[in-house]
């Protein structure tokens, strides 16, 4: 990512996060977003993480979801989320609710929308990551990448997983643990105003370095 790519991106969250934040605890959580952001991760590095061999989808489409999934202790995560590119942008929407931890997180900023360069499906199954910084009920502010997988009607064997920048990580799973009224994943045909960025920079820039859910 170039300095004036990061340097944009301060700017952004610098922006957000003052509305509710004193500039000096803004500062040091966007240092904390960005700690690797300029550096590009080596092969083995990538592999390691679970970050290699991810790009914009060609052509750029949107896909949008809602419902639940549970925590290995039975506990319920709900969630809303769409994204994709629209209009020369990454736009979306994010809120997740962790019921056992009373934790909720909230879109702040959509910085990537990624899919395997490979493809991922078995039958129809599609993938989709969508990356950004997001505000949180622990009054953080913090780098995220969502794992979307639609894989057909009725959505019994949709997925979902989320990874934040401060360690909570919700591995990708089925919605509802696979049965009926979990919700939907729904990957939607691109048009024409589905347009990206026209230099979004690599999956780890758009990314933070976070490996996929």
């Amino acid at each position: 990512m170039s300095q004036l790519r990061i340097e944009e991106l301060k700017e952004k969250s610098r922006t957000a996060l003052s509305q509710s934040m004193g500039q000096v605890r803004a500062a040091a959580l966007i240092a904390a977003l960005v700690p690797l952001a300029s550096v590009a991760l080596t092969p083995a590095v990538a592999e390691a993480q679970g970050t290699g061999g991810y790009s914009v989808p060609s052509p750029c489409d949107f896909v949008t979801s809602g419902g639940f999934v549970l925590r290995d202790d039975g506990g319920k995560v709900t969630f809303g989320a769409h994204g994709g590119c629209k209009n020369g942008e990454f736009k979306g929407s994010l809120t997740v609710s962790d019921h056992a931890l009373d934790y909720h997180v909230d879109l702040v900023q959509m910085t990537g929308y990624v899919t395997p360069s490979y493809d991922p499906s078995v039958g129809p199954g599609v993938a989709r990551d969508l990356c950004g910084t997001a505000r949180t009920s622990a009054n953080e502010v913090v780098a995220f990448r969502l794992r979307l997988e639609d894989h057909d009607e009725p959505g019994i064997s949709d997925q979902f997983g989320l990874r934040l920048s401060n360690g909570y990580h919700m591995p990708t799973r089925l919605l509802g643990d696979g049965g009926p009224g979990g919700g939907n994943v729904q990957l939607h045909s691109p048009n024409r105003t589905n347009v990206g960025p026209a230099a979004p920079g690599s999956e780890a820039e758009m990314c933070f370095n976070l490996a996929t859910p």
